[in-house]
C-alpha cells in the first residue's frame, strides 16, 4: 500500500489528471467492466514518461486504453493504473496522434480524395489502438498505410518506427509494451475514393450490428475460414446468457442488451468455443 500511495501522491503533485477506482465500463463500447484503481489521462509525453516512471518505481501495473473497442473488462476492474491518451488527439495533414478517432480520421481523408484508409470504413477505434491491433477486415488492414510509428518505451524514451521495425501481423504487432502516441501515413490522391469509402460502410451497415453495445468482432478468422460463418452454421445466432447474446445479424458479435456482465459474455465465449467444430480464438481482449 506505501508503494501505491506513492504512485497516487506523486501524480498528484505533478498536476498529472488521475481518477481513482474509475468505473471502466462507460470507457467501452461493450458497456462492461469494473473499476480500475487509478485512471490517468496524461496531457503531454513528458506526463506519459513521468506516470510511466512512477509507475515502474512503485511497481504499479499499467494498461492503456483506448475507444474501449475490442475490448472486454471483467467485473472485477483491473488492478494497477490504466491510461487513455485523450489529450493526445491532434492531427496535423497525415501525421495523427494516438488518440484521434480512427473512424473520423478514415472519413476525412476518403472526403479529401486520398486513398489508402478508406477500405477501413466504420473501424470504431483511436490511432493508437487501430495500429496496435492492426485494425482492419475482408478488404484491407491499417498497416498497409502507415509510413511511420512514434512509439514511448515503459522508460520513457521515445522512438520513431518504420512500417517494417513496428512487426505488423494480422491482427497484432511486435511493439511489446512501447506505447504508440502517434503515427504517419502515407495515402495518395486517387479518383472513387470517397465512392469506394461509402460502399464499404453502407456493407457494413448492411452486415454489422452497428449502433449496439458490443466489442467488434469476437473471434480471429481461423485460417481458411470465417468465425462468423463457423458460427451462424453452429446454429448459435440469438444464444442467450443474461442480457448478452450472439447477435442475429453477424455471429461473430455478441451484443449486451443493457445490464449484462463480463460474465455473461464470457459465459457465451466458453459455450461458443465448445460447440464450433475447430478451435476459436478471441480477437477481443480481455482484461
Amino acid at each position: 500500500m506505501v508503494a501505491v500511495h506513492a504512485f497516487d501522491t506523486f501524480l498528484q503533485e505533478r498536476l498529472i489528471p488521475v481518477r481513482l477506482s474509475e468505473p471502466l465500463a462507460p470507457y467501452t463500447t461493450m458497456k462492461v467492466g469494473g473499476p480500475a484503481d487509478f485512471f490517468v489521462e496524461p496531457r503531454t509525453p513528458g506526463e506519459l514518461a513521468a506516470t510511466f516512471r512512477a509507475a515502474k518505481e512503485c511497481d504499479v501495473p499499467v494498461r492503456l486504453l483506448g475507444s474501449g473497442a475490442n475490448l472486454l473488462i471483467r467485473d472485477e476492474g483491473v488492478r494497477g493504473a490504466v491510461i487513455r491518451l485523450t489529450h493526445f488527439n491532434r492531427r496535423d495533414g497525415l501525421h495523427v496522434q494516438a488518440g484521434y478517432n480512427f473512424a473520423k480520421l478514415v472519413k476525412e481523408t476518403a472526403a479529401e480524395g486520398l486513398g489508402g484508409l478508406e477500405v477501413l470504413a466504420g473501424i470504431p477505434a483511436q490511432v493508437g489502438g487501430a495500429i496496435r491491433m492492426n485494425a482492419g477486415g475482408r478488404h484491407g488492414e491499417t498497416s498497409s498505410a502507415v509510413k511511420y510509428v512514434d512509439v514511448m518505451t515503459m522508460d520513457g524514451e521515445l522512438r520513431r518506427l518504420s512500417r517494417e521495425e513496428v512487426g505488423f501481423r494480422y491482427r497484432g504487432t511486435g511493439l511489446g509494451d512501447a506505447v504508440v502516441i502517434a503515427a504517419g501515413f502515407e495515402l495518395r490522391p486517387a479518383e472513387g475514393i470517397w465512392e469506394r469509402y461509402d460502399e464499404v460502410l453502407s456493407q457494413k451497415k448492411n452486415s454489422q450490428p452497428l449502433g449496439t453495445h458490443n466489442a467488434g468482432c469476437m473471434f480471429k478468422n481461423p485460417p481458411g475460414g470465417h468465425a462468423g460463418r463457423i458460427i451462424d452454421e453452429c446454429g448459435l445466432k440469438g444464444l442467450r446468457v443474461g442480457n448478452a447474446h450472439v447477435s442475429e445479424r453477424h455471429a461473430n458479435f455478441i451484443e449486451n442488451d443493457g445490464g449484462a456482465t463480463a460474465a455473461d459474455i464470457l459465459t457465451l465465449v466458453e459455450q461458443i468455443q465448445q460447440r464450433a467444430p475447430l478451435p476459436l480464438e478471441l480477437e477481443v481482449l480481455v482484461w
